[in-house]
């Protein structure tokens, strides 16, 4: 009966750590004018255009992520315009001073003044990491907007987790 009682406790005290604890991100980043932006428009009367854009990206305050500080971050998107509306979707690196990394996708939708987009939003996800963000997953929301020089205003929130021994 003791053994039982033992393994028992011993159960509850180590399994809560083998799985992953969801926690809370959130962040404001402005990112900077274009590095690389190429657009096409095509002829099909639609105001149809399509564009490849990267930006670098600097988080207000450095941002945590599993006890990791982030300072930047790079984005890659592309645009689909027509009509006033766009839809966006793209790729987004994070790097430390160390070697750690981690890696999202995201989607979503802009309205558009002429060529500008003048509100942004969408839903993210954590695709993984590298370093001591191994494993990690997670998803969320942003919204931004620009700035009169051109840059993007952000502000991300969502949730993760880091699954352990991955």
């Amino acid at each position: 009966m003791k053994l039982r009682f033992v393994v028992f406790a011993l159960f509850l005290i180590f399994v809560p750590n083998l799985f992953a604890q969801r926690q809370t991100f959130s962040g404001t980043s402005i990112c900077g004018l274009s590095q690389v932006h190429q657009t096409v428009a095509p002829d099909d009367g639609g105001q149809h255009s399509l564009s490849l854009d990267q930006r670098v990206c600097t988080w207000q305050k450095p941002s945590m992520l599993g006890g990791v500080a982030f300072v930047d971050y790079t984005a890659y998107g592309t645009d689909d315009v027509q009509f006033g509306r766009s839809v966006d979707r793209g790729y987004s690196i994070g790097r430390n001073a160390g070697s750690d990394k981690f890696y999202l996708k995201y989607e979503g939708t802009s309205i558009m003044n002429g060529p500008v987009p003048v509100k942004l939003q969408g839903t993210w996800q954590f695709t993984g990491g590298e370093g001591r963000l191994t494993g990690l997953r997670g998803e969320g929301t942003y919204t931004a907007h620009p700035t009169p020089a051109g840059e993007m205003i952000f502000e991300i929130s969502g949730t993760y987790e880091i699954a352990p021994g991955t």
